[in-house]
């Protein structure tokens, strides 16, 4: 194998690595996403079917639910960082693939990788606008949102939630006197 040829199946290569393990953390951070909306799911109808008014356990479980939108984002955020790292590694090889390709071989790799956001904006908005269903999801579709960052805004949505349920199972009233017994006797979800 010529040296040229060998560096172009050495690029190949360690760009299809590149590519499986963006792919393999986008597929973690889904899995381990699920991971934590059953339990967020499972708490949250916990304290939505409490029968009777139970304050403490009410408090307890939001307080659970707290610290899991917390772990739940630090998951998030790291399996997010994770995947920028090894889409900058598909962008680099990729880069590097395509230009040994297109110097030894003469190929022009620039329709086949290097990918300009606005045309891709341009060819999907095209698609979509020359469809029947112009409908909101046309809108939603267009507007580009990151799938990775949707966890992490899920569970920013969900910690907020909780602090809202924490907080309204507080008696403010009894906190000047700091009777404990009273303190977690507000508003309850039953």
């Amino acid at each position: 194998m010529q040296p040229e040829a060998k560096n172009i199946h050495t690029l190949k290569s360690l760009y299809e690595i590149s590519i499986e393990t963006r792919n393999f953390e986008i597929n973690q951070l889904i899995q381990r996403n699920n991971f934590f909306m059953l339990f967020q799911g499972v708490l949250l109808a916990a304290v939505m079917q409490t029968e009777a008014s139970k304050p403490f356990v009410e408090i307890i479980i939001c307080l659970v639910g707290i610290m899991i939108s917390i772990y739940q984002l630090q998951m998030s955020s790291g399996a997010k960082y994770w995947q920028e790292w090894w889409e900058s590694r598909v962008n680099h090889f990729e880069q590097q693939l395509c230009d040994n390709l297109q110097k030894i071989e003469g190929i022009d790799t620039h329709l086949l990788f290097t990918v300009n956001s606005q045309d891709v904006n341009r060819t999907v908005r095209e698609r979509l606008l020359g469809s029947k269903n112009r409908s909101i999801t046309n809108a939603c579709i267009l507007g580009g949102f990151s799938v990775g960052r949707a966890p992490i805004k899920v569970s920013i949505f969900l910690l907020c939630a909780w602090v809202v349920l924490f907080l309204s199972s507080i008696n403010y009233n009894a906190l000047p006197e700091f009777q404990f017994s009273e303190i977690f006797k507000g508003f309850h979800f039953n």
